[in-house]
């Protein structure tokens, strides 16, 4: 008898804020949807020690009056859901009744709200109302959290730097203004505005304001209908991607979500007209009716479990394939080569005689000859893929892609390797610009990427690049930059080796000689030789082969003529 009690209700909320508030972010998103929610049109967010030390959301909603101020902090009390019924029609961003007890439970909240007359201001502290008095406001509603974890010790531990928890918060509001373009947002911190929109903002404003000015213009519109679902957005032309798909925004009635088969199916339209392992920019809008969809499957509301949903993913590729069919991809090269480093397998034609241009800076390892590949004759080239040779065993066919990105991989890994890097300063820095909120964390990163010989300062919407290694070549500075940054940002390399040999495969396959081109017999034999020089000619970094051997018997076989 006695062992089961009912839990105190401040212990409840307590359990209810480990479920819902498990970062700072967090409660920027309550907070900010319970504005939208409230029919704002204006809204802003302005944060003392990247929100450690102060969070406060003003809007001019609804506001409340008294009676349902002190109502919204009690537990499951909720404007949004009056019956069963109601649970299968959902049009709000909030709904469970768990936001502002969660909060309460472990901060101090200053609330302050107004339906257009008289006021209320209430003080919250450890879920216990402190203070309640009457004063004078504007309609609307200003709620300040203070002291956010500090009866709940265990949960601070769990936060990461400020810088990090503030760019999640600007990705936050970023994903709030895509989602809602018809509100106005500001996001300020220690006093200093990060972000601001203007309601009914034009989308491509925002994703150049977001993501940069050349992914604004390249911007491609789309929208398709089926019976259940009407989906529109933006997508970028192929020539302009990224290395993380962490740029594909998915908005579904007005709420940012996360759906891999969905953001899967926008990547896959893109398969053979990107390069592996980068991605596009997008957004991408899908109205359907509330009851085909399920928004309670997840405590924060992120994810949404879609009726039909394949034929939903079957829309999307449809839609946005039919757009890039009819879209000119093309990139303008370069036409300045005279601070051209590295001229790798390319053709220079002078009257009656071909010349290669080899490497100009790449010190050549000592000569060396691998037993692995056999002398043989080059005889030719097939496909504009496959080099030909032959000797007296049979034939062997070379897949000149993979053999170059051999080639240059072990060269790039080399060079990243290098403890000492030679770099070259840039007159005019280089720009490369990333989205807002990858730039606050960026700066716990500068010293690992001065140690592979790049200089870089981070300003407000960019990082202008004054030092690269030497050994850079000119036209590609700006993709191994972005691509350097985008590796360490998403920590998943679990040291520095890991780092390195997943750049310098990138970047090997990027600049290698491609299939499909035609080149010349001094070309091929120079490529030979380099393969011959490699610690692993077998095949390819991603694992590809690079030489089949055909015996002259085999070849015999063939033509019936093994007695």
């Amino acid at each position: 008898m006695g062992i089961i009690r009912r839990l105190d209700a401040n212990i409840a909320n307590k359990i209810a804020a480990g479920e819902v508030i498990e970062k700072l972010a967090n409660v920027v998103k309550e907070l900010v949807e319970n504005s939208i929610d409230a029919e704002a049109s204006k809204i802003d967010i302005d944060l003392l020690e990247s929100g450690m030390k102060s969070i406060k959301v003003t809007d001019d909603g609804l506001g409340m009056d008294e009676s349902d101020a002190l109502l919204a902090f009690e537990r499951h009390a909720t404007s949004k859901i009056k019956n069963v019924n109601d649970l299968f029609r959902i049009h709000s961003l909030g709904f469970r009744g768990e936001a502002l007890p969660s909060i309460a439970a472990i901060s101090k909240v200053d609330l302050a709200t107004s339906q257009g007359d008289q006021g209320i201001n209430i003080i919250i502290e450890d879920g216990k109302v402190l203070e309640k008095k009457s004063i004078s406001m504007n309609q609307g509603t200003r709620i300040e959290v203070t002291k956010l974890f500090y009866s709940t010790p265990a949960r601070f531990k769990y936060l990461k730097s400020p810088q990090y928890e503030l760019s999640v918060i600007v990705s936050l509001v970023n994903g709030f203004a895509l989602a809602n373009p018809h509100i106005s947002f500001r996001l300020t911190n220690d006093k200093k505005q990060l972000f601001v929109s203007n309601n009914n903002e034009a989308v491509t404003n925002l994703m150049a304001q977001i993501y940069g000015i050349q992914v604004g213009k390249s911007l491609i519109y789309f929208e398709g209908k089926s019976r259940d679902y009407h989906i529109y957005g933006y997508t970028t032309n192929p020539i302009v991607n990224r290395s993380s798909r962490n740029y594909i925004n998915i908005v579904v009635n007005n709420r940012m979500i996360q759906n891999k088969d969905i953001a899967s199916a926008i990547t896959e339209v893109y398969e053979q007209l990107i390069p592996k392992n980068r991605y596009p920019i997008a957004i991408l809008y899908i109205e359907v009716d509330p009851l085909l969809i399920d928004v309670n499957i997840h405590p924060r509301k992120q994810e949404i479990k879609f009726s039909e949903k394949d034929k939903l993913i079957a829309l999307i590729k449809k839609t946005i394939n039919e757009k890039l069919e009819i879209t000119n991809i093309y990139q303008k090269p370069s036409e300045d080569y005279s601070q051209t480093k590295i001229h790798f397998y390319e053709e220079e034609t002078k009257p009656n005689q071909e010349r290669l241009v080899l490497e100009e800076n790449i010190e050549s390892k000592e000569d060396k000859t691998n037993s692995v590949i056999p002398d043989m004759e080059y005889i030719g080239q097939y496909s504009g893929t496959y080099l030909l040779w032959q000797n007296e065993e049979g034939l062997y066919l070379l897949d000149q892609h993979a053999a170059a990105e051999r080639i240059r991989y072990e060269r790039y890994l080399e060079k990243w390797r290098r403890t000492n890097q030679e770099t070259q300063s840039l007159i005019t820095p280089l720009k490369v610009e990333l989205a807002n909120n990858l730039l606050i964390n960026l700066s716990i990163y500068q010293k690992q990427i001065k140690a592979l010989g790049i200089d870089l300062e981070i300003k407000d919407n960019h990082v202008l690049v004054n030092q690269i290694p030497n050994w850079f070549p000119k036209g590609y500075e700006e993709i191994y930059v972005e691509s350097l940054i985008m590796d360490l940002l998403e920590e998943k390399h679990p040291d520095q080796e890991s780092l390195i040999d997943d750049l310098a495969k990138l970047l090997a396959c990027k600049h290698s000689l491609k299939a499909n081109h035609y080149i010349s017999s001094i070309e091929a034999n120079q490529l030979l030789n380099d393969l011959r020089k490699c610690e692993r000619p077998y095949t390819c970094p991603h694992g590809r082969p690079i030489i089949v051997d055909i015996s002259h018997r085999t070849i015999e076989y063939w033509f019936n003529r093994v007695m």
